[in-house]
């Protein structure tokens, strides 16, 4: 990361101080944040406006700034003292998410005030191409412990003509499972009467906005919103002293001591707020070093079709054999493991996984004071010492991940065991998931093991809450906009077949596209064995179609580039991933109508590709399938219909050998593509060249090859086609 200091500095001034002003813009100059001190009562306000066509349009209007101590306040009688001001700039990669190669870039603001005990006070304001983050830190040093009871920030979002799509909070234990509500005109209040949760998604006259916070550490609690009552005005507010069983509702830390990121979201379209990566930005950079043991992948899991067979080993075998028959890598064993028995513990359950080639993930109790949930094993993950031994131990075994549920809090001592589970798991090679859990904070940036997070309403409410099954095709459209918009989220999609574990409205082709649709870096599969491989004998219970089948046994879960093709929340999404040259495109409806969709390629790079697709039948239940080849041009677009509650997935695998390259007399050693290609000879080849191929076949082109300026070469190369 470099730091360019060049101010962008106003300040106001007549015959008397009345305010002063400072502006961060983003790099592309469009989106601008404005602090100002009121020197009435020396308060901080902001505001943010979006640039565009000699027009200033305003995202967030006048909103307050500043947070208390318990003993003293940074919310007035604020003095400026003086400014600096950055540039961020670095590329980074991660291990999941939308997008794995990534480049920061910002313009950075900080300003330093002292209140009226002369106590430092920072105010940190980033500015990126699609949204601003900010944050307060207290600069000094002291190995006193302080206490932050209150945050003061507001969000005061134009109401006119604005809408929302947010979640109700629970305040005993927030685990972030509500339904959010659609659409709802922010003029009216939103009775929620334990606050609202973060993410919230806006739609305002100028632009759609996305709240939520990142980069919290173990030195703050984890922020909601306030109750709303019309007025536009959304506020940062403290866990309730009633979260969890224990722990103080507030903060504490020495100082120096810097709060999380408030992250405001911006975008003209729904894609720009979507295909966003700025929870990633504004968090810390990976804390590990070697991350090739962290490997994304489709999981089976036998909890949701059978809430006992974690206890039973012979159960526990026909998943690990899915997961073998679809070439996946792994299986979920989840609560209560530790009691299996019928044939097997899970020593033995572990030697026969990996005799099929399938490593295994393990379930555990978070425990600890917050929790009062009583499944095994408990009591392992709270205590560091008992943690690092079970870690320790699991590892020995091949283990490759833990999931850990029940967290119940999300106060400061809730915030600190997540991440000292994150490092802690990190020294033994351990993927994990959380349940049970807070949203995410960019943690899997900083802590690239965390590959999943619940805190949503998933699968399971199909079992525990009768209302969600009228609900969930609408709440699948308003996922991709909200919840996972800011990292992982394990769902547990793929509800399908005629025997199935519950009913449900959507059709087994958008439960399908769910594994696309949604993103997390390890996706579990939902149902029952015989729902995906059928039942011998048994013609109700029919497998999956073998394309079906592949698509799922192949299927990335991380991702080279996300992109949002169509969709509104509440209504349908269609989603296009991208792997290497194949694309992976999958479509939602979310509404009981046909939707006929017109889906454009412009995106993709011209080429032959072997089209597959799994659309809709006649039924709810009925698949169809179809594979060709295709020839994708810029202009091209899909035609395909959505049943009611219905979907589709397509993939666009790149055939081999069509990109092409130039080779110049500057050729010196060996080639290597990253996909089998055309060669295109622009001089003589003055010395050996080998050109190696992904079909593991190669040409070798010997010196005094030549071929006229511009022409192609081509030659038969066996098991890469015709070139």
């Amino acid at each position: 990361m470099k730091f360019i200091y060049n101010a962008i500095f106003a300040c106001f001034l007549s015959h008397t101080l009345i305010a002063q002003s400072w502006q961060v813009n983003s790099p592309n100059a469009k989106i601008r944040a404005t602090i100002q001190r009121i020197d009435l009562d020396g308060t901080l306000k902001y505001n943010v406006e979006y640039l565009e066509n000699n027009q200033t349009q305003t995202i967030i209007e006048t909103s307050n700034l500043g947070i208390s101590r318990i003993d003293q306040s940074f919310n007035n009688n604020l003095t400026f003292e003086s400014i600096t001001t950055a540039t961020i700039d670095e590329n980074y990669t991660m291990s999941i998410g939308k997008q794995l190669q990534l480049i920061n870039n910002a313009n950075e603001i900080t300003l330093n005030f002292h209140n009226s005990n002369n106590s430092k006070f920072q105010v940190i304001f980033r500015a990126y191409n699609d949204g601003i983050a900010l944050r307060y830190r207290f600069s000094e040093t002291s190995n006193n412990t302080y206490h932050v009871t209150e945050d003061k920030t507001t969000f005061q979002i134009p109401v006119n003509n604005s809408k929302t799509w947010i979640q109700g909070y629970d305040n005993f234990r927030p685990v972030y499972e509500k339904l959010y509500e659609n659409g709802i005109n922010l003029n009216q209040a939103i009775n929620q009467f334990n606050g609202l949760a973060f993410p919230a998604l806006f739609q305002t006259p100028n632009a759609w906005v996305l709240l939520t916070e990142a980069d919290l550490d173990e030195n703050f609690f984890a922020s909601h919103l306030s109750s709303y009552f019309g007025n536009g005005t959304f506020s940062v507010t403290a866990p309730s002293p009633d979260d969890g069983n224990s722990y103080a509702a507030y903060a504490s830390s020495t100082l120096p001591w810097t709060m999380p990121w408030r992250v405001i979201m911006i975008g003209k379209q729904l894609n720009n707020v979507v295909e966003s990566n700025l929870v990633s930005h504004v968090s810390k950079a990976s804390q590990i070093v070697n991350t090739t043991w962290i490997q994304p992948g489709i999981s089976t899991w036998s909890w949701w079709s059978d809430l006992g067979s974690p206890t039973n080993f012979a159960k526990q075998k026909t998943f690990i054999d899915l997961a073998a028959e679809l070439n996946l890598p792994y299986s979920l064993i989840d609560a209560n493991w530790n009691q299996m028995g019928n044939g097997g513990d899970i020593n033995a359950l572990i030697t026969y996984a990996n005799s099929k080639n399938v490593k295994l993930w393990l379930w555990y109790n978070s425990g600890g004071p917050s929790n009062d949930q009583s499944e095994q094993p408990r009591d392992l993950m709270h205590i560091q010492s008992a943690r690092r031994q079970e870690f320790a131990r699991i590892h020995a075994l091949g283990i490759k991940g833990v999931k850990i549920d029940y967290f119940q809090s999300d106060k400061q001592e809730l915030m600190k065991l997540y991440i000292d589970i994150l490092k802690d798991a990190a020294d033994y090679e351990l993927m994990v998931n959380f349940h049970g859990n807070v949203i995410p904070k960019g943690w899997s940036r900083t802590y690239p093991n965390l590959v999943a997070m619940e805190a949503v309403k998933g699968a399971e409410a199909y079992i525990f809450d009768g209302n969600f099954l009228p609900n969930a095709p609408r709440h699948h459209t308003i996922l991709p906009f909200t919840r996972n918009v800011i990292g992982p989220m394990d769902y547990t999609p793929t509800i399908i077949g005629w025997k199935r574990r519950v009913e449900h409205l959507t059709t087994d082709v958008h439960e399908i596209a769910l594994l696309n649709t949604f993103e997390s870096g390890v996706t579990h599969l939902v149902d029952r064995v015989e729902s995906y491989l059928g039942v011998p004998n048994d013609t109700t219970q029919l497998p999956l179609p073998n394309l079906a089948k592949s698509i799922i046994s192949n299927l990335p879960t991380a991702w080279d580039e996300t992109l949002l093709v169509e969709g509104f929340p509440g209504t349908h999404v269609i989603m296009a991933r991208r792997k290497g040259e194949n694309w992976y495109i999958s479509g939602i409806n979310g509404e009981n109508q046909v939707r006929n969709v017109s889906l454009p390629l412009s995106f993709i790079a011209t080429g032959d590709y072997t089209k597959q697709l799994l659309s809709d039948g006649a039924t709810p239940r009925e698949i169809l399938t179809s594979e060709a080849n295709y020839q994708v041009q810029a202009s091209n677009t899909i035609s395909l219909n959505m049943q009611p509650y219905g979907g589709f997935v397509m993939v666009l695998k790149r055939a081999a050998c069509q990109t092409t390259h130039n080779l110049t007399s500057q050729i010196t050693n060996n080639i290597k593509y990253e996909s089998s290609e055309t060669i295109q000879a622009t001089n003589i080849i003055t010395s050996t060249a080998n050109v190696t191929y992904d079909a593991a076949k190669s040409i070798l082109l010997t010196a005094g090859f030549q071929t006229q300026q511009g022409a192609i070469f081509k030659a038969y190369i066996d098991g890469c086609g015709n070139q």
